[in-house]
């Protein structure tokens, strides 16, 4: 169990859940001197009513598929406001409130957390009367939004590591290359699309060079990421005639 001391300006929040997004809230609650209480199946048998009898609000931060019976199976935590961060449920049991970020391993500075958007079930919970102490930007979609929402952050954000992942890998097993020979080109892309996305968008399938394409594919011919490489062609194709 962790535990911050009590502060008379703050609201105290409880956390459920051990896992990155559950690690990282904490520490940005601490980093920020709120208090807040964590619980977890590894450190507890059963979560008992008088556990988060002293908070304000709980937040249910576990596996998407596991909160609405998490919430069902102790129906006491329904007397306080409840919170959850999944970017893809809705539920009447708790307020989603979407954080827009990656969380690692690595812990972040308390910089970083404060920048993160927070995408929010709109008709719910505010952002501000859950939080009031944390000036993190808010925004709020429909519930009719959220899936497509979350599928566009999965493809934006987890698709791009594989791609990445898959190029550093055969860059070092297939050329006999250096990953790090790569980063200054990560790092353009990034910045490209930070600063002017609308002219981040480059190379053969840009400038529509059809030869260049027919190679890549021929290269690509016996790997699995030959169907990515078309999937990407098709769904390009009205941006590129």
């Amino acid at each position: 169990m962790r535990q911050v001391p009590n502060s008379p300006q703050s609201k105290r929040y409880g956390i459920i859940g051990d896992g990155a997004v559950a690690r990282h809230f904490s520490h940005y609650l601490s980093l920020s001197g709120i208090p807040h209480l964590n619980w977890s199946r590894r450190e507890f048998d059963r979560l008992e009513e008088k556990y988060f009898s002293e908070t304000d609000a709980v937040l249910v931060l576990i596996k998407d598929g596991a909160i609405e019976p998490f919430i069902a199976a102790h129906p006491f935590l329904l007397k306080k406001p409840l919170v959850h961060f999944s970017g893809s449920l809705v539920t009447g049991l708790a307020a989603g409130m979407h954080p827009l970020m990656s969380f690692g391993k690595e812990l972040y500075e308390k910089q970083t957390y404060a920048s993160i958007p927070f995408i929010c079930d709109a008709g719910s919970e505010k952002f501000q009367d859950i939080f009031p102490d944390l000036q993190n930007p808010f925004y709020e979609i429909s519930a009719a939004l959220k899936p497509l929402y979350h599928s566009l952050c999965v493809m934006s954000g987890n698709f791009t590591v594989l791609l990445w992942r898959k190029f550093f890998k055969e860059l070092e097993s297939k050329l006999g290359l250096p990953r790090t020979a790569a980063l200054p080109y990560l790092g353009q892309i990034a910045e490209n699309l930070r600063t002017r996305p609308d002219g981040a968008f480059t190379g053969p399938l840009q400038r529509k060079d059809t030869r260049t394409i027919e190679n890549n594919l021929a290269a690509l011919k016996h790997d699995p990421y030959l169907g990515v490489y078309k999937s990407f062609l098709e769904a390009t194709h009205d941006e590129r005639s």
